[in-house]
């Protein structure tokens, strides 16, 4: 009896771990690019980049439409894609040239989130206007990019960055070639241990955080995420702002009983350091809520500002 209750209890227990096996693969399935959502499901939005010089927390100098940017926001079979670029124009940034985009995936199925990350840009390491002044005159064929990549599942943080030279003359419309050569230095890249224990149970990045407080209606929100192996927390305030109501109802880019609201976040590493402050101006209620205009501090004497056109 005890030799047929083992077996009988082994069988069970097999059929049971053979059917339940590709749910549990299908489950824990690594999060692929290839899952992002098409195209044709993302709502977007156009920029104009204004650039304000600040000296001692004074504007002294102010430049419209420097540059601009495109946000874009996908969803579908509980996934979601978010992607920010941002670029330079040369010709009225006294030369200027700088671009930069990411983009971040994530499953948002509970209890099975997952995101991914991508992003380049250029190296800028000016910290001062003058600095900035001579990178002007430095007609350089190639300049210095910086890519990074990663992971985030529960319990799981992956993370690598590298840098790569390309020509200097690199524009949003060679999105692609400029994606594949972040892709070929990531190959070489070495991954990076993130600085906090991976089990503290955070899987969302930047932009998706960003989305998850922008969705909550709550005037006060905030959550973590992880950027480059390292823990932040994020916090956004939000208030009604009539102002730039009545301004984005004359351009038309709402309707006229929208309404706006103002958005100031604010940001840091848990493992301590200086906070960073932005702001937001989204629509009340809209279901994919893209900023109508982002306000930030690039450097200590640049701030930008990205306009919806």
């Amino acid at each position: 009896m005890a030799i047929y209750h083992t077996r009988r209890t082994f069988g069970r227990f097999l059929g049971a771990a053979l059917f339940e096996m590709p749910h549990r693969r299908a489950r824990a399935a690594k999060l692929q690019w290839e899952a992002q959502p098409t195209a044709q499901s993302a709502y977007k939005r156009r920029y104009r980049a204004d650039a304000q010089i600040v000296l001692l927390s004074v504007p002294i100098l102010h430049r419209s439409g420097v540059g601009g940017g495109t946000a874009s926001w996908s969803e579908a079979r509980e996934m979601r894609l978010l992607e920010f670029t941002g670029y330079s124009l040369p010709e009225h940034a006294a030369g200027l040239r700088r671009l930069g985009f990411v983009r971040e995936l994530a499953r948002v199925a509970q209890p099975e989130s997952e995101s991914l990350y991508f992003g380049v840009m250029t190296a800028s390491p000016e910290e001062s206007a003058a600095e900035a002044r001579r990178a002007l005159y430095e007609q350089k064929q190639t300049c210095m990019y910086s890519a990074i990549e990663g992971r985030m599942a529960p319990g799981i943080v992956e993370t690598a960055g590298a840098r790569f030279t390309a020509p200097s003359q690199m524009s949003p419309a060679r999105y692609e070639d400029l994606v594949a050569m972040a892709q070929q230095a990531l190959l070489s890249a070495a991954p990076k241990a993130p600085e906090f224990d991976p089990g503290a149970g955070c899987e969302r990045t930047f932009l998706q955080a960003v989305a998850v407080l922008l969705e909550d209606p709550a005037p006060s929100v905030e959550t973590r995420y992880v950027y480059n192996g390292r823990l932040y927390r994020l916090r956004l305030g939000k208030s009604a702002d009539p102002k730039a109501t009545a301004y984005f109802r004359d351009k038309r880019l709402i309707s006229q009983d929208a309404k706006v609201i103002r958005t100031e976040g604010k940001l840091h590493r848990e493992a301590g350091g200086p906070e960073t402050v932005f702001h937001l101006w989204v629509e009340q209620g809209s279901i994919r809520p893209l900023p109508l205009r982002i306000e930030y501090q690039a450097k200590p004497y640049l701030r930008l500002t990205f306009e919806a056109e």
